[in-house]
């Protein structure tokens, strides 16, 4: 080796040690240094805003959620000297505590009998957080005594030395899986003891619970899906964010970001991309009186998940949504909630558009977002923040698909579509819904939307949510109950699944067998921002009965009353229900919604024929203020073909679209179907992946998997995986393939390529 080449090796070295070396930074530093702290102070002191800040801080839930953080921060900030003594107290009460390994005391392990229905039922140390005490050791440092000190750091490092131990005794099912590792349940003592480690500046007790079973780096490494998604039901996901930011801020004081903010999964999960997670599966803004409501993807059997929910004044959030949640399923501590995370985001990345949804938690008349002091962030400017794209994705992780008509910033006030997929895989904790839409909006508003229950409380086991029934909208078939084909801590192994989003028209495409017995199924979804195309294939080698449905909140209003007669076939849960023979024939029906606000409006569905088509509407159970129906198109067969479009409106019901509809050629493999100048081209079954030549009324068409076309004035635009083609045109516009500008022979009508 040359002395360049040496020089440079030990310079990088050098440089490597260098990056990862602690820094000894004195106490406090976890939430704020001294210097921190003084500068907050003098804000107070001398800015009229930061003033107004501490003022509402006293007066909300950011206060009175988290008094131990309230005290905090006043003995830190503004000098409270009583406040901290109130808090040393409690600190005191730390010394020569150790988790509790079993919730039964003087339990004979040789004949204790594990309950095997519940792998944590037994453990108490999983959600024995000790986060607030870690706080009071670190802002009261100083007014410790030596042996106080001594005292708490050994109850600390007891914390530890239990968890890099395995915390035996252990339940014999108890795994660090997607599956059976619940982090609202499991997580709330080993991130509290990660927080620990770092208290006492102690790097080999931070790399041990970093690398240790269950440990940070098994969370972005294995737990994590797709590199962001939490893993159980997303309305759980807040349940351990805070810590997990206040292990990250403290690391970086410490110049030891690898462990935490600069530690990137081997799936590339990072803090920042899971602290995104609740916008990555954000849908816009919907038109709300009492709230500023931003709802996100809602899967699982805990309720919905919202993006935002901040009720205005006077008014109750629709989820436990605040500064601070106190859920004892999550553990004992105070849990701090998306004002808080957007906090940290917005003052670690201030670029990511985290901003943008403070911005929105002003209160009405408001023209600046007030924050906490917690995280040193100032008054927020709407004029000065900007709201992040919004790309449509597919996960094979976590099994779901996300299409967005609209994908710049502006999706988020847009009135565009957005909808949402289940594939057929497991989740925690997973309410039986392959296959079904998860959430379909447009205009600002629900479309479709899960509602009703037969039961109080959680979804599982009921026998309307815990279905595809009680879905927005799927396919039954004999009135079963779906089951995935895949285990959540493998992924889609089992399904195939295809997609193309990019242009005008977003696709998505999943085939799996089994999800019913001995059935073959595809759904597949073409989002554009006028209308969502719904292909539903099912195959089997004997008559089943499938029943296809939508479920909004609205009542139909087309066809007319005197159309439909009391249902013959009385469909499971749904009460009132009448229906109409479509036989052979093509149908729509109008579902106006808002009954009190028509000119808000609703959703045309129409579906293309196939023999034996009944079209049943009902009541679903405990409807929204008896304001909801399920519409289905019900055949008995061996095999079919749902060929759906759903085209949301605004205004009244006679302002309903009405877009020529049309099947132009359909195979046993591919289709081609026209909605208005659209064509719209899916292989489906067993044509995924060949490529297909499909001709019918004058057009022709050759792709592979999928094509869209849509034919303008002056220009007909392709995108997908088309080859050529033929079709009817109006003049002698340019051809646009795939952003191309391509030759092409407009000639008598057509348009040859």
């Amino acid at each position: 080796m040359n002395s360049k080449a040496l020089i440079f090796c030990l310079l990088a070295v050098v440089a490597k040690d260098a990056l990862a070396a602690m820094k000894d930074v004195p106490h406090p530093f976890i939430l704020w240094t001294k210097e921190e702290a003084a500068v907050i102070r003098k804000r107070i002191d001398t800015e009229p805003l930061a003033k107004k800040q501490y003022e509402r801080m006293a007066n909300t839930d950011i206060s009175k959620g988290n008094r131990t953080l309230w005290n905090l921060f006043n003995y830190m900030v503004m000098g409270d000297k009583a406040a901290g003594e109130r808090e040393k107290g409690e600190l005191l009460k730390f010394i020569g505590k150790k988790p509790d390994p079993l919730t039964w005391e003087n339990v004979d392990l040789k004949k204790f009998v594990w309950n095997t229905g519940m792998p944590s039922s037994g453990d108490r140390h999983q959600r024995d957080e000790q986060t607030l005490n870690t706080l009071r050791y670190d802002v009261l440092y100083d007014e410790l005594t030596p042996e106080e000190r001594a005292g708490i750091q050994k109850a600390m490092r007891t914390y530890i030395q239990f968890h890099v131990d395995g915390a035996p005794p252990r339940h014999p099912q108890f795994s660090y899986t997607r599956r059976g590792w619940l982090p609202n349940m499991h997580w709330p003592r080993p991130i509290g003891t990660h927080l620990m480690a770092v208290a006492l500046k102690d790097e080999k007790a931070i790399e041990a619970m970093f690398k240790s079973e269950g440990g940070w780096k098994w969370y972005f490494d294995d737990y994590i899906s797709d590199g962001r998604f939490y893993n159980e039901e997303f309305c759980k996901y807040y349940s351990n964010i805070g810590t997990m930011l206040m292990y990250c801020e403290a690391l970086e004081h410490l110049n030891l970001g690898q462990y935490g903010y600069g530690y990137t999964g081997k799936g590339g999960a990072t803090m920042k991309n899971f602290l995104f997670m609740p916008i990555t599966v954000g849908l816009p803004r919907l038109h709300a009186d009492d709230a500023t409501l931003y709802p996100g993807v809602t899967m699982g059997d805990a309720g919905d998940f919202y993006t935002l929910d901040v009720p205005h004044p006077g008014k109750k959030a629709r989820s436990p949504w605040g500064w601070w949640s106190n859920t004892h399923m999550n553990g004992p501590l105070p849990k701090l909630q998306a004002p808080g995370w957007y906090e940290v985001g917005h003052k670690r990345w201030p670029e990511a558009g985290f901003g943008y949804f403070l911005a929105q938690m002003r209160a009405p008349g408001e023209e600046l977002y007030l924050p906490s002091l917690y995280f040193g962030v100032g008054p927020v400017d709407p004029k000065t923040v900007s709201p992040p794209p919004a790309p449509s994705y597919v996960t094979r992780e976590r099994g779901f698909a996300l299409l967005r008509a609209e994908e710049s910033p502006a999706y988020w006030e847009s009135p565009a579509p957005a909808v949402a997929m289940q594939f057929g895989m497991y989740y925690v904790h997973y309410v039986h819904d392959c296959f079904s839409l998860l959430n379909y909006v447009a205009f600002n508003r629900h479309i479709y939307q899960r509602m009703g229950a037969t039961q109080q409380g959680y979804a599982g086991g009921d026998i309307w949510r815990d279905h595809v029934a009680g879905h927005p909208s799927g396919v039954v078939v004999d009135g079963l109950k779906a089951q995935p084909v895949d285990d959540g801590n493998e992924g889609c192994k089992n399904q195939r699944i295809r997609e193309h989003l990019a242009g005008p028209a977003k696709f998505v495409a999943c085939r799996a067998k089994g999800i019913y017995p001995d059935v073959d199924q595809e759904r597949a979804l073409v989002l554009t921002n006028g209308y969502l195309f719904d292909m539903f294939w099912v195959k089997s080698e004997k008559p089943r009965v499938y029943d296809w449905h939508v479920l909004s909140a609205g009542r139909v209003v087309a066809p007319a009353p005197d159309d439909w007669k009391p249902a013959t076939v009385q469909k499971p849960v749904l009460t009132e229900q009448q229906s109409f023979e479509a036989g052979d024939m093509p149908w729509s029906v109008v579902i106006h919604q808002h009954e009190s606000a028509a000119e808000l409006g609703g959703v045309r569905v129409s579906m293309l024929n196939d023999a034996g088509t009944t079209v049943t509407k009902g009541r679903p159970p405990i409807g929204p203020k008896e304001f909801g129906v399920k519409v289905m198109a019900s055949r008995t067969k061996p095999s079919t073909l749902f060929l759906a479009l759903h085209e949301p409106y605004n205004g009244a019901a006679a302002q309903a679209p009405a877009a020529t509809f049309k099947r132009i050629a359909q195979t046993e493999e591919a289709l081609a179907v026209g909605v208005g100048q659209d064509r719209l081209l899916l292989a489906y079954a067993d044509g995924a992946g060949k490529e297909q030549t499909i001709a019918g009324d004058s057009e022709r068409f050759t792709f592979t998997d999928f094509g869209f076309v849509r034919v303008g004035k002056d220009k007909v635009e392709v995108t997908g995986n088309v080859t050529s083609m033929q079709m009817k045109v109006t003049g002698t516009p340019k051809l646009i393939v795939n952003g191309t500008e391509r030759p092409a022979k407009p000639a008598n009508g057509m348009l040859i390529w």
